[in-house]
């Protein structure tokens, strides 16, 4: 199985990333893992999915996989001021804190309902099942699509 670790070159600057917080980046149109780079030299690529390592940290080839498949489908969902907009909020939350959130991961709807306790949340549905819904989805994709690639940086 490929590990990719410290030493692994950066896909910008093609050194070898040997400290600080390597950042996986993730096709957003196509479920694809895109490489890994220095947090400095991808910063400006807005168009690319990021997830950044928190050394010691180690993601193992099912984290990657739901990885992989969540940027396409997060990216796909509305956002910005859309009345539906909730649903995303809430999986930004899941990617912020993943994969611990994965031990409660309805916190992010219950941190984001606690948040705008004081103002109306517009969500046309049910958020909590659309929330569970997606990231069923998610999880389906990446078990009938796995890859190989974990990252191991401890």
């Amino acid at each position: 199985m490929p590990t990719i670790t410290w030493n692994h070159l950066c896909n910008y600057c093609h050194r070898p990333i040997i400290s600080g917080k390597p950042t996986i980046l993730f096709a957003t149109d196509k479920p694809l893992l895109l490489g890994i780079s220095h947090s400095t030299c991808c910063f400006t690529q807005h168009n690319l999915g990021r997830y950044q390592m928190h050394p010691p940290n180690h993601l193992s080839r099912e984290y990657v996989t739901f990885l992989i498949q969540f940027f396409p489908m997060m990216y796909s969902l509305p956002g910005g001021v859309e009345p539906n907009a909730a649903l995303l909020f809430c999986v930004s939350d899941f990617h912020w804190n993943y994969p611990a959130i994965l031990a409660n991961p309805m916190k992010c709807v219950h941190d984001l309902q606690e948040r705008h306790k004081d103002k109306a949340l517009t969500y046309e549905g049910d958020l909590e099942a659309d929330y569970l819904r997606f990231l069923a989805r998610v999880q389906k994709a990446a078990k009938e699509n796995p890859v190989v690639v974990e990252f191991d940086f401890q």
